[in-house]
């Protein structure tokens, strides 16, 4: 249900960035669904990679690095979802 919903808002914002006025508005609309995509593949690496660093044994330090991964992983699959989108739809 959650992930329908933000599926729904990601769809909307960024679809609602491009109109059919612009030149580059295929290239645009194509770049939101790179950007949907992009997003999906993120969250679902981070979402096994905190199921896996829930399962981790060892120190506190241990576990947090484990956790510190993950969020480390979707912080730069995130910025590399947004750059591509903006390379794509010549936005910067």
């Amino acid at each position: 249900m959650i992930l329908r919903l933000i599926l729904c808002i990601f769809l909307f914002s960024f679809l609602s960035h491009c109109t059919k006025t612009s030149q580059s508005y295929e290239a645009c609309e194509r770049a939101d669904l790179d950007y949907l995509v992009c997003s999906l593949v993120v969250y679902q690496s981070y979402a096994f990679c905190a199921e896996t660093a829930a399962n981790v044994t060892g120190s506190t330090e241990v576990k947090a690095a484990a956790k510190f991964r993950c969020d480390a992983e979707r912080l730069v699959g995130t910025y590399l979802c947004d750059d591509i989108k903006k390379k794509k739809c010549g936005t910067k």
